[in-house]
């Protein structure tokens, strides 16, 4: 671990925990920069907080950032987003495209210029800039399984829908079959996500997603009777559908057994049919972004996730473990939280609305099993989430791609 290295790093978005939503690349970096050169080379999607961004080229020797979208939309992006129906997606589509070229081109005149040890590479968004490119030796971050959630999606909508996310399937299928045979260092968020890609005798990396457990503590507030939360980003197909499945479907079972119940929706970008259906229920909060998601976690005497499609491994369930949340979610989000081999999260698992109702209101009538999980929770996720071991891991991976 003597060597320094220079490492180029790709990620298909720009991460930062003053913006909420995912932050795999922003811990894993943050760390590994710590002992290395690291060049960040990735896409803005949404607009970029200035604080983010200073504490990103602090810690780094570079970071290039390739627009989606915004003042430098291509005359294709304007002209699409007025279309009607598949415009806004047309537009988006076309945005990342253009990026994905430019990353592309950026990426072969940085390797020319400059002396880069290794490549660490997330993102199948991006897999254009670097396919057919081996200059570099490259460590893949696979992370979930992209067409495992799509797959699972596919059972969950209409027949139209299902026959445009089957195309968007096979496309996704092939980027992933490419990305695990472009180099032997390849790592998966979960141990579902590397059985599902490359079955269950494979012994490719697991790397979790790390946890500040000194942040996701719990303070002095203690929480309020009856009351359950969900987070999330809200626009994010499955927590839409999870959040629209508690209010229309699970909510209506919960009050028949608990009058007084009341739900929290937290998290930015909540959908305008989001929207609409709470504001049918006084008993429905949602919040849109929040400063300090904390705030309202400490509220809840149950962490509420009933997500029926989706990949990889939920932020927000570990957050929830670790601010001593009970948790009653579904089989398919339980499975990513599943780590060595096979040691299980003590969450509690329902998949059908009247069950997941049931679950719920069991445990906010039982303060001494909320008790119990709450304890369990915080200490499953104090041993077995660090972004410390996480980054250490990825490190091993460059060391042994550039054969140090």
């Amino acid at each position: 671990m003597d060597k320094r290295m220079k490492i180029l790093y790709i990620t298909p978005t720009f991460q930062h925990p003053a913006l909420r939503g995912s932050y795999r690349h922003y811990y894993i970096l943050r760390e590994l920069a710590k002992r290395h050169a690291i060049t960040l080379l990735t896409l803005e999607r949404a607009p970029i907080k200035e604080v983010a961004l200073s504490e990103m080229q602090a810690i780094t020797e570079q970071v290039i950032i390739f627009k989606t979208n915004g003042s430098t939309a291509s005359a294709g992006q304007a002209i699409a987003k007025r279309l009607p129906l598949v415009g806004r997606p047309l537009a988006q589509q076309i945005g990342l495209r253009r990026s994905v070229e430019q990353m592309r081109q950026t990426l072969r005149r940085l390797a020319r210029d400059a002396q880069f040890d290794v490549l660490l590479f997330h993102g199948k968004d991006c897999y254009r800039a670097v396919e057919d490119w081996h200059d570099l030796p490259m460590v893949v971050d696979f992370c979930d399984a992209t067409s495992f959630r799509i797959r699972t999606k596919m059972q969950h909508v209409n027949p139209v829908m299902a026959a445009a996310l089957g195309l968007r399937y096979l496309q996704v299928r092939r980027v992933e079959r490419k990305m695990v045979q472009a180099t032997r260092q390849v790592a998966f968020i979960s141990q579902r996500d590397r059985d599902v890609i490359l079955g269950p005798n494979s012994d490719a990396a697991v790397i979790p997603n790390g946890l500040d457990i000194d942040y996701w503590t719990r303070r002095s507030r203690a929480p309020q009777p009856n009351t359950v939360i969900f987070t999330g980003v809200m626009d994010y197909s499955p927590n839409e559908d999870a959040a629209l499945r508690l209010v229309d479907n699970i909510l209506p079972h919960l009050r028949l057994l608990v009058p007084d119940v009341r739900l929290i929706l937290a998290g930015r970008s909540p959908t305008p049919a989001l929207v609409q259906r709470a504001q049918a229920h006084p008993d429905v909060t949602v919040t849109g972004f929040v400063e300090d998601l904390r705030d309202y976690l400490e509220q809840a005497a149950v962490f509420v996730a009933p997500l029926r499609f989706g990949a990889g491994m939920q932020n927000k369930l570990q957050e929830a473990l670790a601010m001593e949340i009970p948790i009653v979610t579904t089989s398919i989000a339980a499975q990513g939280l599943r780590v060595g081999d096979g040691v299980e999260a003590p969450v509690c698992v329902a998949d059908e609305d009247e069950g997941f109702a049931r679950r719920v209101a069991d445990l906010l009538q039982r303060p001494e099993e909320q008790a119990r999980l709450a304890a369990q929770g915080r200490a499953f996720a104090a041993q077995h989430f660090s972004w410390t071991r996480s980054a250490a891991q990825f490190e091993q991976m460059c060391l042994a791609a550039v054969g140090a």
